[in-house]
């Protein structure tokens, strides 16, 4: 059942999202343009211009994430002793790991950078890598793979570390850490990953039974709302509306304990 709803989830945000919504929608004007339709045609293609730009010119991403990121901040002081540290998988390309030979890794690399510099400062801690392919396309190449490679050039021991490697989403992130380690209620747990993806993830862990200290990375935001001109934003508000949706699909589903997880 859990292998269905991951399916279609996956199937339904492909076609939602809105970088495929614009597409779609510039392909079918540009098309209209060529038939008797071509006045809808003229006005369809000029509204999803002028919607393109105005995602690219005002700060929307800013706005649906910045309240993600800013939920978990970093800590300002660690424990003098901790027991572990996790990191979730999600900044690897592990199709390009493939077929290149050398570890690639995409937006997100400050989760296992940092996951590294935690490591060296616990000696001592247990070190956790989760996360499997979350694609429908590469299930063959895992993140770990990837991560391997990574660890070993930047100088972290791939032996030192754990790796959970069949999980397909944040929340079997959770409980197959969980099943995984088995942690003890008094022990403490770092956990990283990117700031916008951090109440999900927290809220995850909380249901699985596992609290955690949250160590957020990879921010898209600052402080302030400025105007910009880039596509790239386009990315950035799907990456936000999904977080969202995320939240409040788990939510309803029973998932998660609270809509938006608090410290």
């Amino acid at each position: 059942m859990e292998n269905i709803f991951w399916f279609i989830s996956k199937i339904s945000w492909a076609l939602i999202a809105p970088e495929t919504l614009l597409l779609f929608l510039l392909i079918l004007s540009s098309s209209l343009l060529w038939t008797r339709y071509n006045k809808q045609g003229r006005i369809l293609i000029s509204s999803t211009i002028l919607f393109i730009a105005m995602i690219s010119v005002f700060p929307f991403s800013s706005w649906i994430l910045r309240p993600l990121e800013e939920r978990f901040p970093v800590p300002k002081k660690l424990p003098a002793q901790v027991d572990g540290i996790i990191v979730l998988a999600g900044a690897e390309n592990i199709s390009i790991t493939a077929a290149r030979g050398q570890p690639s890794i995409s937006d997100g690399g400050e989760r296992l950078t940092t996951f590294v510099w935690l490591a060296n400062i616990y000696p001592n801690a247990v070190l956790l890598f989760s996360g499997g392919s979350g694609t429908l396309a590469e299930q063959k190449h895992k993140p770990a793979d990837t991560a391997r490679k990574m660890f070993n050039q930047i100088g972290l021991d791939p032996e030192r570390v754990r790796f959970e490697s069949d999980s397909k989403n944040t929340e079997e992130n959770a409980l197959m850490s969980y099943d995984l380690i088995q942690p003890k209620p008094d022990q403490h747990w770092i956990l990283v990953t990117s700031a916008f993806h951090m109440p999900r993830s927290v809220g995850l862990f909380r249901k699985a039974g596992w609290t955690v200290i949250p160590y957020p990375v990879d921010f898209n935001t600052t402080k302030s709302f400025n105007l910009t001109f880039d596509l790239r934003e386009i990315g950035r508000l799907s990456t936000g509306i999904r977080e969202w949706l995320g939240l409040i699909v788990y939510r309803l589903t029973g998932v998660t304990l609270a809509l938006f997880p608090s410290p």
